[in-house]
């Protein structure tokens, strides 16, 4: 494990800001979905008049009953956006102008919701942990400071355990580096040092994914274990309902190559597995699966299907039901590709789109087999 010195804690702020601010200087937000029928692609930015973005982080869900889609960003004023579809038409809404919160720290967004009940979780620039939650009306809160956390680089990750309805947010130290979880657990926030506890570290980027099948949390992160210094592989970071503890799936699972420094990483259950998909160290997409014995296997799908390569930039996947079909979703050479499963074998296309932003995030979801994917585009 490498910490960083304190000393270059707002550099290394500074920098990840000017990383993103250069990159990606007007990107619109653009809804691509499949109809059961033909993919379609729509400018939301210029549908809803919501504002450009320099294409950091992004988060999306369905809200039901009222069967409303969400999508959570940050402009280039580093307030937060909410774009949502009523079923009629989509309305962008600014949400620090509504709450009164602080600009966001560009690069860390996660949120999810528990029916109609919607809660964003991000870094402001105070380094803050903040959570906009809707309950009866919109409504920002520090829940760094309610927890006691630590100041914080802008990677978040967050959901919710069942049936319990508690509350997890994954961050990273901006001192030590350590990855942090603040935890609700119904009545008070906490903070706990998982890096302390596990001795796994993910350093960098704000690729982070994660999910908690009942009370079981499991994250997956690029990083290094303590048992093989120096070794950059992909980490299963998870509580097993008892303690924190951790595996390296390139050194204990012998699976594939170390892992792409700053690259993203998607992972979901279907029925009793889980899938986690991510770069390798030569731009190779991986297909690792955990099955129902624990065990874990491995597909290299570049190799295998010619899955086009990345390195950089974030990745969504998910399951369609009742098919039971996989699909992952990422950009490369500025097209949208999907990769998907029908359960017996990986096909790969070219979804086209906008000109999509290699480096910013995406993501996505299923209703039923009508998929929705959100990601940045640079055409404008």
């Amino acid at each position: 494990m490498l910490p960083k010195p304190p000393a270059l804690r707002l550099l290394l702020t500074c920098l990840i800001f000017l990383l993103f601010t250069n990159l990606a200087l007007a990107d619109h937000i653009h809804h691509l979905w499949y109809n059961n029928s033909t993919w379609q692609d729509v400018d939301l930015t210029v549908l809803t008049g919501g504002g450009i973005s320099y294409g950091a982080g992004i988060a999306a869900f369905y809200t039901t009953p009222n069967q409303q889609l969400h999508v959570y960003y940050s402009d280039t004023n580093n307030h937060m956006h909410q774009l949502y579809y009523n079923n009629t038409s989509w309305s962008d809404q600014d949400l620090t102008a509504l709450t009164g919160g602080p600009a966001v720290l560009v690069g860390a967004i996660s949120a999810f919701n528990i029916g109609n009940l919607q809660y964003i979780f991000y870094l402001g620039v105070d380094q803050h942990v903040h959570e906009i939650s809707y309950i009866d009306n919109w409504s920002d809160q520090d829940i760094t400071v309610l927890g006691n956390g630590v100041l914080g680089n802008p990677v978040i990750l967050a959901f919710p355990t069942k049936p319990n309805n508690q509350f997890h947010v994954y961050y990273q130290d901006s001192n030590a580096h350590d990855m942090h979880q603040l935890y609700f657990n119904g009545t008070s926030w906490s903070d706990a040092d998982l890096t302390t506890l596990t001795g796994a570290y993910c350093p960098g980027g704000q690729w982070w994914a994660g999910l908690a099948p009942g009370n079981l949390q499991h994250i997956l992160c690029a990083g290094y274990g303590p048992q093989v210094p120096g070794s950059f592989d992909m980490l299963h970071i998870y509580y097993n309902n008892s303690v924190w503890t951790y595996e390296d799936l390139a050194e204990d699972g012998g699976l594939g190559l170390p892992a792409y420094p700053d690259s993203g990483v998607a992972v979901f259950r279907a029925g009793f597995q889980g899938e986690v998909y991510g770069p390798t160290i030569d731009g190779h997409m991986q297909d690792y699966t955990r099955f129902s014995n624990g065990e874990w296997g491995d597909a290299d799908l570049t190799a295998d299907i010619g899955a086009p390569t990345k390195t950089y930039g974030g990745i969504a996947a998910f399951p369609t039901t009742p098919n039971n079909q996989f699909h992952i979703f990422y950009a490369s050479d500025n097209d949208i590709y999907e990769l998907y499963n029908n359960g017996t074998s990986w096909t790969v296309d070219n979804l086209g789109g906008g000109q999509a932003d290699y480096y910013a995030d995406i993501t996505g979801f299923a209703i039923g087999n009508l998929q929705h994917v959100f990601y940045f585009d640079t055409n404008n």
